[in-house]
C-alpha cells in the first residue's frame, strides 16, 4: 500500500460502511507499537482481576441498595434521576445484575488503568488499525478484532446474536458504524435490528449502547425487562456508566472488598467529599495538599459522576499540577460543596508516558514528534480482542483529528 494513499483507503473503508462523507478523521503511526511480551500478556492475563473488580462494585452497591447506606448510595446513585434512582435498583432483577459484557479500559501507561468504558468508542478504530497492519506486514498473525468479537458474543449468548446498536449516543460515530459494517459480513455474520433485512424487535437477544440512559429511554425497554427478553452489554444499572468506581479499591470505606493484586491495575484514584484527602502518602487536608509544589500535586480532579453531559470525552477534568496553589484550593473546596448536592468528584494519579512517535500526515510526508500517549486494551467475555495506542502533543488524547493511532502487538 503507497503510503500517501493510506487515507484515501481508509476514507473510503469509513464512508462506505454507510453512505457518508465523514472519512477517518485520525493519522496512523507509520508502523505498529511493539511491547514487550510481559506487558503484552498481561491484557490476556488481568481481565480475570477486571471481572474480579467489577463483580465487587456490584456486590458494594447492591449491599449498600439493601442495607441503605446513605453514604455509598449518595456516591453512586449521586445524580441519577430519581426516576431510576434507588426504588429502580432495588427493583431490578437479579439477572440484570451482571458485569458488563465487552468494554474498552484507557490507561496511563500499559497496564496502568484510568477508566474503564463499556463499550467505549473506538472499536472501529481498532479494528482499521487491524486493516492497515494486515496489509502493510507479511508476517503479521493477530486475529481480527470483529471477528473475535462475533465468536465471543456468539458463545456468551449460546445463540446467533441479533443486536439492537443503540449508536445515536456514541461520540465515535463513524468508527461505530464500521465496526458494525465489518462484524455483518465476518465468518459468522452479526445480525442487526434495523439494518438487516426481516429483524424484527422481539428477534433482538442482545443490546448494545453507550449509555445506560440511551437503554433506559429505548422504546422497547420497559418490555424488554419485563419479558427478560435481552441481555445488555453495559448493564442496565448505572454503577459501571460513571467514574464513581474508580476508586473503591483505594477508598478506606471500601478497600477491604479489594485485594493488592487489584490495586496495582489502577492508577490511584480517591474521593473528594469533605476537606480531608485519602492519599498515598496517607491523609492530608486540602488546605496543606494545595500548598505542595506543582511538580508534586500530580493529579487530575475529575467528574466522577452520572450526569451524561459531563462525564464523556474528557469533559469536567482538571490538571491540579497546573493550578496555582489559590486556585487548586479553590476548586477543591467548591468540588467538596458540589459533593454535597450530589455532584462527586475523583482525584487520580497523573501517570505520564512519551514516546518519539512517526506519524504519516495526509499529504504523505513522515514526521515525528514526541506525544503523550494513552492505552487502550478492549475485552469481551473471555478474552482480550485488541490493543490500541493513542498519541497527541498535549494531555488529553481520544479522537481528536490531531491524534496518532496505532495497533499495540508484542516484540518478537
Amino acid at each position: 500500500m503507497i503510503k500517501i494513499k493510506i487515507y484515501e483507503w481508509a476514507d473510503q473503508n469509513y464512508n462506505n460502511s454507510f453512505t457518508a462523507d465523514t472519512g477517518f478523521t485520525q493519522k496512523f503511526r507509520t508502523g505498529l507499537t511493539l511491547l514487550s511480551k510481559n506487558n503484552y500478556e498481561n491484557y490476556y492475563t488481568r481481565l480475570k482481576l477486571i471481572h474480579t473488580f467489577q463483580n465487587k462494585c456490584i456486590e458494594i452497591f447492591r449491599r449498600a441498595l439493601k442495607d441503605d447506606d446513605q453514604l455509598m448510595l449518595n456516591w453512586l446513585l449521586n445524580e441519577t434521576p430519581v426516576s431510576f434512582g434507588k426504588n429502580y435498583h432495588k427493583e431490578l432483577e437479579d439477572i440484570f445484575y451482571k458485569r458488563p459484557v465487552f468494554f474498552r479500559t484507557d490507561e496511563l501507561d500499559y497496564g496502568k488503568i484510568c477508566e474503564i468504558q463499556c463499550p467505549g468508542s473506538l472499536w472501529g478504530e481498532l479494528q482499521l488499525c487491524y486493516e492497515f497492519a494486515k496489509g502493510q506486514y507479511t508476517e503479521f498473525d493477530m486475529q481480527s478484532p470483529v471477528e473475535n468479537f462475533n465468536m465471543q458474543l456468539t458463545k456468551y449468548l449460546g445463540d446467533q446474536p441479533v443486536l439492537h446498536y443503540l449508536i445515536d449516543n456514541a461520540s465515535g460515530q463513524p468508527g461505530v458504524r464500521y465496526f458494525i459494517s465489518k462484524s455483518r459480513k465476518c465468518t459468522s455474520p452479526i445480525k442487526y435490528y434495523g439494518i438487516d433485512k426481516n429483524i424484527n424487535s422481539e428477534d433482538v437477544n442482545f443490546v448494545r449502547s453507550h449509555s445506560v440512559y440511551g437503554e433506559w429511554a429505548e422504546n422497547y425497554f420497559k418490555e424488554r425487562i419485563t419479558k427478560k427478553s435481552v441481555q445488555y452489554d453495559l448493564p442496565p444499572y448505572i454503577l459501571f456508566d460513571q467514574k464513581a468506581t474508580l476508586c473503591l479499591p483505594f477508598w478506606s470505606k471500601t478497600k477491604s472488598y479489594f485485594s493488592d493484586e487489584i490495586r496495582n491495575i489502577f492508577a490511584y484514584t480517591t474521593p473528594i467529599y469533605d476537606d480531608t484527602l485519602e492519599l498515598p502518602e496517607g491523609k492530608c487536608s486540602i488546605d496543606d495538599f494545595s500548598e505542595w509544589p506543582r511538580s508534586e500535586r500530580n493529579y487530575y480532579l475529575k467528574y466522577a459522576g452520572a450526569d451524561v453531559s459531563l462525564n464523556w470525552g474528557s469533559k469536567a477534568v482538571y490538571r491540579l499540577s497546573n493550578l496555582s496553589k489559590e486556585k487548586c484550593k479553590n476548586i477543591l473546596y467548591e468540588k467538596i460543596e458540589e459533593a454535597k448536592r450530589g455532584r462527586i468528584w475523583i482525584l487520580q494519579e497523573n501517570i505520564i508516558r512519551d514516546e518519539d512517535v512517526e506519524y504519516i500526515e495526509r499529504n504523505g510526508d513522515i514526521k515525528k514528534d514526541k506525544m503523550r500517549g494513552k492505552y487502550s486494551g478492549f475485552y469481551g467475555p473471555y478474552d482480550f480482542l485488541g490493543l490500541l495506542t493513542m498519541y497527541r502533543k498535549f494531555n488529553k488524547v481520544h479522537g481528536q483529528e490531531d491524534t496518532v493511532i496505532a495497533l499495540g502487538i508484542p516484540e518478537k
